[in-house]
C-alpha cells in the first residue's frame, strides 16, 4: 500500500512547478565522480593522482575494509566502448542529465605546466557523446582528487593552491565552457577535509584531534575562495552556462532531545556543517562561534577583510545540495569540537549514511530558500545502501529499500518546489556501483549493479522505479 501511495503521490505532483521552459527543462540525471568510475590508472599520459597514491601505496581501504582495492580499473568508464553501453542505459532510464567529474590528473598531470591534449580530448568526446544522446553534461571540477605532485607542495594546505586551482579551471573553462551549460567548482568541502582527510590522516600527524580537524578549516576556506575565483572567470568569459557549487548538507538534530548537552552540540554542528558554508557562500561572512573555535586550536586560521569581501561579491548561479540523512548529533568530550554525528543511527533497518528521514530534504531546501534569497537549487546526490540488498540475480537487482529512499526523496523535493523551492534538478547518487573511496568496493549505492569482476550491467528494481518516476514529471 504504501508504494502506491508514494506513486500516486509522484503522479500528483508532476506539472506542478516540474515543467520548466524548454530553455531550461528540469534536470532528471544520475551522477558519478571519476576516481570511482573511470579506470584508466595510466591511460592516455595521465599524472598520479591523490587517491591513486592512498590506493596504491597506501592502501588506505584496508583501514576500513580489511583489504587493499583501488581504483585502477573502477568500473571501466573511461573506455568508450564501455561508457557508449552506459549511455545507452542512460537513455533507457530517460534521464535528460549526467553529472561527471573531471580528473585534473588526466587534463594537467603535475597539476600545473604542460597539459596533457589526450586528457583533453577524452571528455571532449564523452560531452560530445552525451550531447549527441540527448543528455545534458554537469561538469564537476574536482571531486576530491586531485595530482599527487600538488599534494607533496601542500595541497590545500599551501595558499598557492588557489591560484594552481584557478588555472586548471582556466583550461576547463576554455575548452569546454562553450558545449556545457552546467559547471561545479567543487564537491563537499566539509567531507574531503573535515571527515576524509581527518579520518585519513595522510600527513600522518601527531597533533591533537582537535587541532588536525581545525585545520581542515583554513582549507575549506581556501575552496570557498577558490571557487570564488573560478565563478568570477567563468562570467568574465561571458560564457552563457552556469556555475555552482556543491555542498553536502545536513539538518542537525539532537540525538536525544532531552539531553541538554545534545541540544546545544547540535546547535553548533549545525553551524560548522553547514551554516560555515552558506553563509560564505551567499553572505561572505562565517558564525562567530564556529571562527572562534577553530582559531583556539589553529590560530593560522585569520580570514582577512579581502578575502571576505571577495566571498560577499561572488555568488554562484545555483547551489548543489549533496542530501543523504540528517545528523542526529551528539555530545562527546573526545571528538573535535564535542560533537559527534557520523555513527548515530536509530533505525532498524539502517542504511550505509545515515537514518532516512525524506522530510528533511524538504525541510532543509525551505530553509535555504528562506535564509539565503531563494538561490536556484539542484540535488546532485541523494542515494543509499543497505545490508542484504544488490545481490546479483538476473533479470533485475532487487533493492526494494533504496527505491523507497528514492521515491520518498523525490516526492520531498517536488513538494518543496511547488512550495517555492527554486529547484532546478535532481540526480541520484549513483548511477552505478563503483568505487566508494575508503569502503572500497564493499558498499554499493547504484540504480545498476555492476560486476566488478566482469564488467557486466544489470539494472536494478531502483533503476526501473526511477524510470516511472521520470516518466511521470516529464
Amino acid at each position: 500500500m504504501k508504494k502506491i501511495i508514494i506513486n500516486l503521490s509522484i503522479i500528483l505532483l508532476s506539472g506542478i512547478g516540474v515543467k520548466a521552459q524548454n530553455k531550461n527543462p528540469f534536470l532528471w540525471g544520475i551522477a558519478s565522480a571519476a576516481y570511482q568510475v573511470e579506470g584508466g590508472y595510466r591511460a592516455d599520459g595521465k599524472g598520479e593522482s591523490k587517491w591513486d597514491f592512498l590506493t596504491n601505496k597506501v592502501g588506505v581501504t584496508q583501514f576500513l575494509i580489511g583489504q587493499k582495492q583501488t581504483g585502477n580499473v573502477a568500473i571501466n568508464m573511461y573506455d568508450r566502448t564501455q561508457y557508449l553501453k552506459d549511455i545507452q542505459l542512460m537513455k533507457e532510464l530517460g534521464v535528460n542529465s549526467y553529472r561527471f567529474s573531471l580528473d585534473w590528473s588526466r587534463i594537467i598531470p603535475d597539476g600545473i605546466g604542460a597539459v596533457n591534449e589526450k586528457g583533453l580530448a577524452h571528455y571532449d568526446l564523452l560531452i560530445d557523446d552525451l550531447k549527441a544522446a540527448g543528455i545534458e553534461p554537469v561538469v564537476t571540477l574536482y571531486h576530491f582528487d586531485y595530482p599527487m605532485a600538488l599534494v607533496q607542495k601542500g595541497g590545500w594546505g599551501n595558499p598557492e593552491m588557489i591560484n594552481w586551482y584557478k588555472n586548471y579551471a582556466e583550461v576547463v573553462l576554455k575548452r569546454y565552457g562553450k558545449k556545457v551549460k552546467y559547471f561545479i567548482t567543487f564537491n563537499e568541502p566539509y567531507i574531503e577535509f573535515m571527515v576524509a582527510e581527518y579520518l585519513i590522516n595522510m600527513e600522518q600527524s601527531k597533533e591533537p584531534n582537535t587541532v588536525r580537524f581545525a585545520k581542515g578549516i583554513q582549507k575549506a576556506h581556501r575552496q570557498l575562495l577558490a571557487n570564488a575565483a573560478a565563478i568570477k572567470m567563468f562570467h568574465e568569459m561571458n560564457l552563457k552556462g552556469q556555475i555552482g557549487m556543491t555542498l553536502n548538507l545536513s539538518p542537525c538534530l539532537p540525538l536525544d532531545s532531552n539531553n541538554p548537552k545534545d541540544i546545544k552540540a547540535s546547535e553548533f554542528e549545525d553551524k560548522l556543517l553547514n551554516k560555515f558554508f552558506l553563509d560564505g557562500l551567499f553572505k561572505g561572512t562565517y558564525p562567530q562561534q564556529v571562527v572562534d573555535s577553530v582559531q583556539k586550536y589553529d590560530p593560522s586560521f585569520q580570514p582577512s577583510g579581502s578575502e571576505m569581501k571577495i566571498l560577499a561579491e561572488t555568488k554562484p548561479d545555483f547551489l548543489g545540495i549533496n542530501y543523504y540523512a540528517p545528523a542526529l548529533v551528539s555530545y562527546d568530550e573526545k571528538a573535535p569540537f564535542a560533537s559527534t554525528w557520523m555513527d548515530n543511527n536509530t533505525d532498524k533497518v539502517k542504511s550505509h549514511n545515515g537514518p532516512v528521514r525524506p522530510d528533511e530534504l524538504y525541510h532543509l531546501l525551505t530553509r535555504i530558500k528562506n535564509d539565503y534569497g531563494s538561490p536556484k537549487m539542484m540535488i546532485t546526490e541523494n542515494g543509499a545502501g543497505f545490508e542484504g540488498e544488490d545481490i546479483k540475480v538476473k533479470p533485475i537487482v532487487k533493492d526494494p529499500l533504496r527505491a523507497d529512499f528514492i521515491q520518498r526523496h523525490v516526492v520531498a523535493a517536488l513538494k518543496a518546489k511547488t512550495d517555492g523551492v527554486n529547484l532546478i534538478g535532481y540526480f541520484p547518487w549513483s548511477g552505478w556501483d563503483n568505487f566508494e573511496w575508503v569502503f572500497g568496493y564493499t558498499k554499493r549505492f547504484g540504480l545498476i549493479y555492476v560486476d566488478f569482476e566482469t564488467q557486466e550491467r544489470i539494472p536494478k528494481q531502483s533503476y526501473f522505479e526511477y524510470q516511472k518516476i521520470i516518466k511521470a514529471n516529464k
